[in-house]
């Protein structure tokens, strides 16, 4: 039976406000007319845009994709959906999991899928789904890099909600075909040395994660033996708990880490053809 008690309501998200921002100079105040404000609900600034910037609130948006998931054909049996905000306020993701699209990877290794929604008030993000998974044995978010059933939009009320469906109803065959890359991933080596080229692609000019991600692999080896799996978890370990250096600003702070990791899967993807 699929889950139908999760609902949605505007109310569940938080508003943000544009306010008009002034000079002042020998007590003399000046209004600027190029740019304008956004705070939040506290009325903290969160950021300046220019005064024909568009503010989509995540209650314009939200409720819309809501709907597109639950019209899809996703099976929503136990289907959960957490809301998660960074910067103040100024992003949102709201991500769904779904228990009954579970897979597993290797033997006692199941991951489920996920779908990840995001929006923004400050012009960083525009509204996007993504699709991803979550391994249950770590929660490590686990990253796709296929963005054929990603959905972005203009940064407007209006979500075109037919192209939203056609693109969520390719989710699935993404996630299993991620999966069965995930299950090559799991039965095909690596050296130390290929291991040390990913991590070093990762971590640039940063010696700091380069030792973290060295450290890591070896927890994951202990568990899962020397394989391109392993790598892959370290990777995801990281990008998922590392220690953050804002906690109020962990949601962007994932982001943008997965996109490092998104960027050296076709690195781990040689690995695996090589080894079939």
């Amino acid at each position: 039976m699929e889950n139908l008690s999760i609902v949605t309501d505007t109310n569940e998200y938080q508003t943000v406000y544009e306010q008009s921002l002034f000079t002042k100079k020998e007590w003399v105040e000046k209004t600027i007319d190029t740019h304008k404000a956004i705070v939040n609900e506290d009325g903290n600034p969160i950021a300046i845009v220019g005064k024909n910037y568009n503010v989509v609130q995540d209650s314009d948006i939200m409720p819309q994709f809501h709907d597109v998931i639950m019209a899809s054909s996703l099976d929503k049996t136990g289907m959960t959906k957490k809301i998660h905000y960074s910067h103040n306020g100024a992003k949102t993701k709201v991500v769904y999991t779904f228990p009954a699209h579970e897979m597993a990877v290797d033997v006692g290794d199941f991951v489920q899928l996920q779908i990840m929604v995001l929006n923004s008030c400050d012009g960083t993000w525009k509204f996007m789904s993504m699709l991803g998974a979550v391994r249950l044995a770590c929660m490590n978010g686990q990253v796709v890099v296929d963005a054929f059933s990603s959905y972005s939009a203009k940064h407007t009320k209006s979500l075109d909600t037919d192209i939203a469906i056609e693109k969520l109803e390719t989710a699935l065959e993404v996630y299993e075909a991620n999966v069965k890359l995930w299950q090559q991933f799991a039965k095909s080596g690596v050296t130390n040395a290929q291991a040390t080229a990913v991590f070093e692609k990762v971590a640039g000019k940063s010696d700091r994660l380069q030792v973290l991600l060295e450290e890591t692999f070896i927890k994951y080896k202990a568990e899962m033996g020397k394989t391109i799996w392993a790598l892959f978890n370290t990777l995801t370990d990281w990008s998922t708990h590392a220690k953050f250096k804002n906690e109020t600003n962990k949601v962007a702070t994932i982001y943008n880490r997965e996109a490092k990791v998104r960027n050296v899967i076709p690195m781990l993807e040689q690995m695996a053809r090589a080894n079939a």
